[in-house]
């Protein structure tokens, strides 16, 4: 009892030890997504499951970045290279939303999507609401925790749990809206939720790449 209160004190002190624990455990479920993904594209020898296997891919390759910081720094000693990395993730979310705006396009125009067994859409379900609510949850819990790091750690949870929202949705209307809901329907729908979720990321991603640039220029003149 005593070991078990002295770990959460450690942890409800230690702002470097939380970060640890989080990107490790969203870093978990990201590269398990990934590979459902992956799965799937050779199960059903589709370029879609590759490219979203590619996207949250990538997504994981980025958390794994932060995390090896995280591992050899604390939150704060290098401010600047922590900015690099914020600005960095800013860069590499425009040039994935290309990618998005694709596999939309894909959806909506070409009605790329696929009836799944309804265990699957289940476990897809899971994720997407489990990321979504831990995504909302650390952004509300640790809104107060101004590490770049750890602000891009949270845009990157963002971006994920609204691109899995999108392909769950897809998923859904498909598998048990087929019958229901015409093919017009379900592009608008789509089409939609797409569109906001493709200009949320670009916003977010220019906001990024906005600030990092001018805390890194701030710095910079600081020093001159």
């Amino acid at each position: 009892m005593a070991l078990k209160k002295l770990v959460l004190k450690l942890l409800h002190s230690d702002a470097s030890m939380k970060m640890k624990i989080s990107l490790y455990g969203t870093l978990i479920l990201n590269a398990a997504y990934a590979a459902l993904q992956l799965g799937m594209g050779l199960w059903h020898r589709s370029f879609w499951f590759i490219s979203l296997f590619c996207y949250y891919f990538s997504l994981a390759v980025m958390r794994f970045s932060l995390l090896r910081h995280t591992r050899r720094h604390r939150p704060g000693e290098y401010v600047k290279m922590e900015l690099r990395k914020f600005r960095a993730c800013g860069i590499v979310f425009l040039l994935m939303n290309f990618a998005l705006s694709l596999m939309v396009f894909f959806m909506v125009y070409w009605n790329r999507t696929f009836i799944h067994h309804e265990i699957t859409t289940i476990a897809l379900a899971t994720y997407t609401f489990t990321a979504f609510t831990l995504a909302i949850v650390n952004a509300v819990k640790h809104r107060k925790n101004g590490s770049p790091v750890y602000l891009a750690s949270r845009a990157i949870s963002l971006t994920a749990a609204c691109v899995s929202m999108l392909t769950l949705e897809s998923t859904m209307l498909t598998t048990f809206g087929k019958e229901t809901i015409s093919l017009t329907e379900r592009r608008i729908f789509l089409g939609t939720s797409g569109g906001a979720i493709s200009v949320f990321i670009i916003v977010m991603a220019i906001y990024m790449i906005v600030r990092g640039t001018k805390s890194l220029k701030r710095m910079k003149s600081a020093k001159e």
